[in-house]
């Protein structure tokens, strides 16, 4: 067996295929098994060919409509995939809404986009239309982002 690039922490393979089945990957064990033994040795990208910079760096992509398995990609091309799932309570993609009592409707909504290690647009609204509009609009007036 070949030396892994990166240290794995108690309970790695538990937690790791814990969620992958959580964020909706469909295989059977024994191909869950042999994906796992490739993320854990994967060095680079599959999509870029960038090294991993870290364990923290590195995803198992997967078709977001059949739950079947892709490749092992980094953060920033995991992020570009253009059949991402919405994972906010809300239904609208980068939208969540947060209870907070501080605000007189005991809640707001945060606009939260994250590329390349960096918060791009984090935004408080207190109105959801407006929340999606101002999303909208930032998607339109930087693509670069949303390829």
């Amino acid at each position: 067996m070949s030396e892994l690039p990166f240290e794995l922490p108690k309970y790695h393979k538990t937690f790791t295929i814990c969620q992958w089945k959580r964020n909706g990957l469909i295989e059977t064990d024994e191909m869950i098994e042999e994906i796992y033994q490739k993320y854990i040795r994967a060095s680079h990208c599959e999509l870029c060919g960038n090294p991993f910079t870290s364990s923290r760096n590195r995803h198992m992509e997967h078709c977001h409509e059949t739950g079947k398995f892709r490749n092992i990609v980094c953060t920033k091309c995991n992020s570009h995939k253009s059949d991402r799932k919405c994972n906010t309570n809300t239904g609208e993609r980068y939208i969540s809404k947060r209870k907070d009592k501080n605000y007189k409707q005991g809640f707001y909504y945060q606009i939260q986009i994250y590329r390349n290690g960096k918060w791009i647009l984090r935004k408080t609204i207190l109105i959801l239309e407006e929340a999606i509009e101002v999303r909208d609009k930032f998607i339109l007036e930087n693509p670069e982002y949303f390829k």
